[in-house]
């Protein structure tokens, strides 16, 4: 099994090449969905967080206010860094375990990790191959506004924190340029698919 990871600067174009990899029938592990069940009610993950940062990051039914916890920490280097510090080693071990997983189970060729932070919590060890997403700044900040609703300011401090998009090209195998849009990219996506299933 060959498992590329999927990485890139919030609004670069991830959740595309989530989807594209998963049409041509790879198996998807996204980290963000891995938080989801991690930091879910009742979790000890979540339980650290709160007693971190305080019970106003919950919402009535005991799930995690996931915009309220990133107006507490984003734009605070420090709560980035303890957040971050209590969360990344149980994602990173689920991943890992669902991997293995699919190892194990050998009907899998091709896996894919898809995480923001991939690089920034060792994930490079577990994955053979990485694939960067990388668009135009001013354009990733376009589209998240659009996305998610936030202001500029916001998401600047979420850049901020985030690995720099050299960096992250310096630890690719292949950079995918979504900044002219989602056709574009899917003909650069499908020519690393074709690379990679030609070795499996």
């Amino acid at each position: 099994m060959v498992v590329l990871g999927v990485t890139g600067g919030i609004g670069s174009g991830k959740s595309l090449a989530a989807e594209f990899f998963r049409s041509q029938g790879a198996a998807v592990i996204d980290a963000d969905e891995v938080a989801r069940e991690v930091m879910g009610p009742g979790s000890p993950v979540l339980a650290a967080v709160v007693a971190q940062f305080g019970r106003e990051i919950l919402q009535a039914d005991g799930s995690l206010d996931r915009r309220t916890l990133s107006r507490r920490v984003f734009g605070d280097l420090q709560a980035v860094a303890t957040l971050n510090a209590l969360t990344h080693p149980h994602i990173m071990a689920e991943i890992e375990r669902r991997l293995c997983h699919l190892a194990r189970d050998k009907a899998t060729q091709v896996a894919c990790v898809v995480a923001p932070l991939l690089l920034e919590a060792g994930g490079r060890r577990m994955v053979d191959r990485m694939v960067v997403l990388w668009a135009r700044e001013e354009e990733r900040v376009r589209r998240v506004i659009a996305r998610d609703g936030l202001s500029e300011a916001e998401v600047r401090q979420r850049m901020a924190v985030q690995m720099s998009a050299e960096e992250q090209v310096r630890e690719a195998d292949w950079v995918v340029d979504t900044s002219e849009g989602a056709e574009a990219a899917r003909r650069q996506l499908q020519r690393i698919w074709e690379e990679v299933a030609g070795r499996v």
